[in-house]
């Protein structure tokens, strides 16, 4: 596995990565919509990347800062999961924002999608609580 290209998302992508969200662990999450890009586009501290490995489009990321916390998603393509690209998302995305001001990083995963919590776990990120909000999601934190 090469080190991943993280670019920014266009319409272009949208029907390639709606076309991911029709498993059990990627159904409570809000397709990707037009509107949802022009909003991220005009937002100075919103990012939303498509990531490539080898040409290959094989997950999609939301990351927003909030003073000294961000708040992410991640997707990875449902015949790319269980192969390490998960874990080298998170992994390149908490690299780039070791020393920058930002302190956590924090991940609403839904309380039944065991393997993104496990993903989250597997760098470092922790429960904040353990049961679930009233919409259903454990929120998992990274600390630098």
């Amino acid at each position: 596995m090469d080190r991943l290209v993280f670019q920014d998302i266009n319409i272009e992508h949208i029907a390639l990565i709606n076309s991911w969200y029709h498993d059990d662990d990627s159904f409570h999450v809000e397709k990707l919509t037009e509107q949802y890009i022009n909003y991220v586009a005009s937002k100075p501290d919103f990012y939303c990347w498509i990531i490539s490995n080898n040409n290959e489009f094989i997950g999609k990321v939301d990351f927003e800062i909030e003073e000294d916390k961000a708040y992410i998603s991640i997707i990875i393509r449902p015949d790319y999961r269980r192969k390490g690209y998960g874990k080298k998302v998170l992994e390149q995305i908490i690299n780039r924002y070791v020393n920058t001001g930002i302190t956590q990083i924090v991940a609403g995963i839904y309380h039944t999608n065991e393997a993104s919590i496990r993903l989250f776990s597997s760098v470092g990120f922790i429960p904040i609580c353990n049961e679930p909000d009233q919409d259903g999601f454990i929120n998992v934190m990274f600390h630098y």
